[in-house]
Order: C-alpha cells, then structure tokens, then sequence
C-alpha cells in the first residue's frame, strides 16, 4: 500500500453527517488540512468540506513516475539506436540522445498520468463499494494519543457513523 497522511477514517452516511462529524474533528483541534472528505454524494460541492487531493485518491503519483522511468528508458533506448544506426545518414551526438531522454520521459510521465488519474489509490480501494454506495469517508490524521478520545466523542454524538478505526498501511 502507498504512503498516506492520513492514519484514520470515519465511513458516515451522508454529506450532513460528515459536517457534523467535522465539527467534532474541529473542536477537538484537528485542522482542515488533516482532514480529507470522498464522497459521491451531489451535496458535497456545496458542502464546503475539505476534500482529499488527487495524489491521495487517485494512482497519479505512482503512475508519473513509473512513465517518466519506462519513458526516459525507451527515449535513451531510441537514442543510442540512432547514433549507432544512424537514419538516412544523420549523425547524432550527446545531446540528442539527451533530448531523445527528456522526451521519452516528458510522454512516459504524460501518457501513464491519464491512466494514473483514473485509477483509484489503494487507500481509496478499501472503502470504495462503500463510497459506491453512496456513504461519506472522511479521511483524518489524527495524534495517536487522542485517537480514542475523538473516536469516543465521535460516538456519544447520534451521528449516522457506520464505521470508524485506524487505516492498515
């Protein structure tokens, strides 16, 4: 599984119930930037809720740099292909098989990213029938030592919480 900022997670209902539970998030000093929202739900546009960027739940990190290094690869390939052979009699030298590099890398990244960005991240995959469903996953990094005492004021609300722990990396 990928890296996350995130250590724990809350599965709610809807996108009301995730304002709720943010308010919580919010009185127990948890800020904005540790917290992420998905949701399928229409309502979360105008909800205003922090959502998770594209790096998080998406494959797009992972993919731009498996196409830069396949790319740069086949672009350096290319590159000693033509200097050793060369076509229609041009010679190339150093910088064009560095160019040839940077190209090959440049359409590596930019090609495998559209299929990256399509992808859901690992971390997205574990909740996504979830989500699918139409339930709210709000996403937070949380101080290990506060953990159960948010989890616990979570729970003492009558929120629609269906589910709630610590993300297994």
């Amino acid at each position: 599984m990928t890296n996350t900022k995130f250590s724990h997670y809350v599965m709610v209902d809807s996108v009301n119930t995730a304002t709720d539970v943010l308010q919580v998030l919010k009185r127990e000093n948890i800020s904005d930037k540790d917290i992420g929202v998905i949701s399928k739900d229409s309502e979360i546009a105008i909800a205003d809720l922090p959502q998770v960027d594209l790096s998080e739940k998406s494959q797009l990190p992972e993919a731009l740099k498996r196409g830069a290094l396949l790319g740069s690869g086949s672009g350096l390939l290319a590159g000693v292909l033509l200097t050793v052979f060369p076509a229609a009699g041009i010679t190339l030298g150093g910088a064009a098989l560095l160019g040839m590099t940077a190209a090959g890398g440049t359409v590596g990244a930019w090609s495998a990213s559209m299929i990256g960005i399509s992808e859901s991240s690992e971390l997205v995959k574990q909740f996504e029938s979830a989500i699918d469903s139409g339930k709210t996953l709000i996403l937070c990094r949380l101080p290990s030592t506060q953990a159960n005492a948010i989890f616990d004021a979570i729970s003492s609300q009558s929120f629609g919480v269906t589910n709630k722990g610590e993300i297994q990396q």
